[in-house]
């Protein structure tokens, strides 16, 4: 079909909200649950009721605009991002999904259509983490656990504090699960935040999934000792065999595991002393791939790695496992109807992975669920100088837009 969006109300409605926690430096400061991100739920409810749809907010606070052209109880399909910024982040991050999505409904709803479905548009609550990452999306699809509300990386009172400026409270973001059958997909447009779209001149990225994330605190242990009368072929040192098993972590994931990567955030030597050699070494350890499967080879070949490093040093080697986020593989039928979208419009496509966590990690388990991204400049984003070009913020939409369409035939 040939519909595309009203581009003048969109542009206007992006200029309007990047307004609200502007910054002097041209970029945005909204942290979820801060007056900022209250007044720009406010706009976003009054431009949703002003186009005729049908505004809730459940129990986590996620807001959705309803297009609802039949029966209340149809099925429904599921579109939009986050409204809420890093402090000091910029102005396409997440406003763009939620946007492009009010408007290709808004679009669709004038054009007459008839679909077999409702068109549901989302704002998810702190998707950026200020209080607790994906908070919105989580309680969406029922992930969302009273131990993850006990322990917010934002602190606990903090996010109780936020809750109640919002309106809402622990048993009513516990309780807002909705009902996987009532939807039949849900898309979602972001901003790249990366490099790969704008070197390779590719209007549109399909995201094949979002990389699952694994960490670990790995302890070298090896033997104290004077730095200058103990014989350099004689030492256990702790830091040799940490810092060969980083280079030996490099060349594996570049050469084995490629697009997936590696990495070491953090290191504590100890006892730590200019005149000592290192009895332990601890290193913090980071790595991301696409899939469990991926995740599980590379996991083993590292601790691998890590126990062949420490037997050349004659060291130990402690393994601590913590947090993981498991790998969100989006459905194929969503892909293509992006594909498809992107065809109809002349735009070029390719398909990547998002190394960058988003809603629809959260929501991929729980419906059928994928993403584009459009191009940022430079690859700049949580900053101020997020940039991207407003034709290409249009090619967003209109592929939400086209997709919509797509996904309701």
């Amino acid at each position: 079909m040939s519909l595309r969006i009203n581009e003048t109300r969109f542009l206007k409605n992006l200029a309007e909200l990047a307004q609200i926690g502007a910054t002097a430096a041209g970029g945005v400061n909204r942290p979820a649950f801060s007056e900022a991100d209250l007044t720009a739920r406010r706009w976003f409810a009054n431009r949703a009721t002003q186009a005729g749809l049908y505004l809730s907010v459940d129990g986590a606070g996620n807001q959705t605009a309803e297009w609802r052209p039949g029966e209340i109880d149809r099925p429904k399909i599921l579109v939009g991002s986050h409204l809420d910024t890093v402090p000091n982040g910029g102005r396409f991050d997440g406003a763009l999904g939620v946007l492009a999505a009010l408007e290709a409904v808004q679009t669709i709803q004038e054009s007459g259509i008839a679909l077999p479905y409702n068109l549901e548009v989302v704002n998810f609550t702190d998707e950026e983490g200020t209080m607790l990452g994906l908070f919105g999306s989580q309680a969406f699809a029922g992930s969302l656990t009273a131990q993850k509300l006990q322990q917010p990386r934002g602190g606990r009172q903090q996010l109780l504090e936020g809750m109640r400026r919002l309106g809402i409270s622990e048993s009513g973001s516990l309780t807002c699960q909705r009902n996987p059958e009532d939807y039949a997909a849900f898309v979602e447009l972001h901003i790249e935040q990366g490099t790969r779209l704008e070197k390779a001149n590719v209007d549109i990225g399909v995201v094949t999934g979002i990389v699952g994330i694994r960490s670990f605190w790995l302890t070298f242990k090896g033997e104290a000792a004077h730095a200058g009368t103990r014989p350099m072929a004689d030492r256990r040192d702790a830091f040799w065999g940490a810092s060969d098993f980083m280079q030996a972590a490099r060349r594996l994931v570049q050469g084995r595991f490629y697009p997936g990567v590696v990495n070491c955030g953090r290191i504590a030597l100890e006892p730590g002393g200019f005149n000592i050699v290192p009895a332990a070494a601890k290193i913090a350890l980071e790595f991301r791939h696409g899939t469990e499967t991926q995740l599980d080879q590379l996991e083993a070949s590292l601790l691998t790695l890590a126990q062949q490093a420490a037997q050349a040093h004659q060291l130990e080697v402690d393994v601590q496992p913590l947090d993981l986020v498991r790998a969100a593989p989006a459905a194929e039928n969503v892909m293509l109807a992006i594909e498809s979208a992107a065809d109809e419009l002349d735009l070029s496509h390719t398909r990547l992975l998002s190394f960058a966590g988003h809603d629809t990690q959260a929501i991929s388990p729980f419906i059928p669920a994928a993403m584009l991204f459009v191009p940022s400049v430079d690859g700049v984003s949580h900053n101020p100088k997020e940039l991207t070009k407003t034709h290409d913020c249009i090619n967003g939409a209109n592929v939400i837009l086209q997709t919509l369409l797509r996904l309701s035939e």
